[in-house]
This record gives structure tokens, sequence and C-alpha cells, in this order.
């Protein structure tokens, strides 16, 4: 992965980030908000293979926690283990469109929900939201449609490999 694609998981993951904490409360729907950087954690899995997703899917866990007054630690996991497994699972499908993120997201919402709630109950945290399914719905069909926006912006900024650009560069010289 090249330096350019490096620095702008970065700053998409600060940026979604910030979104998720000042601007998304705000368009709550049946009182849930999208996970974005699930969302964008799930479609860098994609794009990029599984340790990019759970890269991206540990940084954005852990800006989430510091925010979070939960458990620390407890969106790192989560996001990391549930993008790594999103990226394992990509090569599994025969489908490369845009319905790939689509069904990835809507099993990795659920998925990561899930154990979300999961990993707080096994570790005794006694202040937790209640799990309710249509909540889990709600929030995941709001992650798919959030999907139509963040993927053809992330497939949009692909950055050339050093190899590759090298290629062009003595192609063209040619």
């Amino acid at each position: 992965m090249s330096r350019n694609r490096q620095l702008f998981l970065l700053i998409t993951v600060v940026l979604a980030f910030v979104l998720q904490i000042s601007v998304l409360p705000q368009f709550k729907i049946l009182g849930v908000q999208p996970d974005l950087i699930l969302v964008v954690a799930v479609v860098v899995a994609v794009q990029d293979g599984p340790v990019a997703g759970a890269v991206v899917g540990f940084f954005g866990g852990m800006l989430q926690d510091i925010a979070s007054p939960q458990l620390m630690g407890v969106g790192m996991l989560t996001k990391t283990v549930t993008a790594f497994l999103a990226g394992m699972l990509k090569d599994f499908f025969m489908t490369y469109t845009i319905l790939l993120p689509v069904i990835l997201v809507f099993l990795a919402s659920i998925f990561e929900q899930s154990f979300h709630q999961v990993t707080l109950s096994v570790l005794g945290q006694e202040n937790m939201p209640p799990f309710r399914i249509g909540v889990l719905f709600a929030s995941t069909l709001y992650n798919i449609l959030c999907v139509f926006i963040v993927y053809p912006v992330m497939r949009r900024f692909r950055f050339p490999e050093k190899e590759d650009s090298l290629a062009l560069k003595r192609g063209v010289a040619r």
C-alpha cells in the first residue's frame, strides 16, 4: 500500500470519527445512527484486504473508545475482528460490484453489534444498553445506506503502488 493511500486512510478514519460524534447524532432514524467507522473499515477491507481493514477498524475503534463512557478497548476489539473477517469473506463472493460491500456491511453490522454486546456482558459491564433486535436491524440498514456514499468515494481515491507508478513512467518514456 502506498504512502498516499495510508495518509488517505488516516484522514478518512479521523473524518469518519468526527462525523460520527458530531454530525450523525443529528440524523438519527428510529433512535439509531449509522456506525460510519465500521462502514469505512469494511470498505477498506474489501478494497485493500483484511489486514488494512483490521488496522482501520483498530484505530477507528480506539477513537470511539476514547470518546465513549463504556469500557475501553471493546470497540477496538470488535471493529478490528469484524473488519478482518469481512476482508476474509470477500474472497467467497463472486461479485465485485457495490453489492459486495453492501452484503459485507450487512453481515459485519450484525456481527459487530452482537459481538460488542457479548464482549461487554462477558467483561461484566453492568451499565450496558439493552440489546434489541429492532435497533440491530435499523442500525444495520442505516449502515447499508452509508455504503452507497462511502464506497464510491473511497473507490475514487485509489493510489497506484510505487511499482505501478514506475512502470507507468517507464511506459510513457518509451
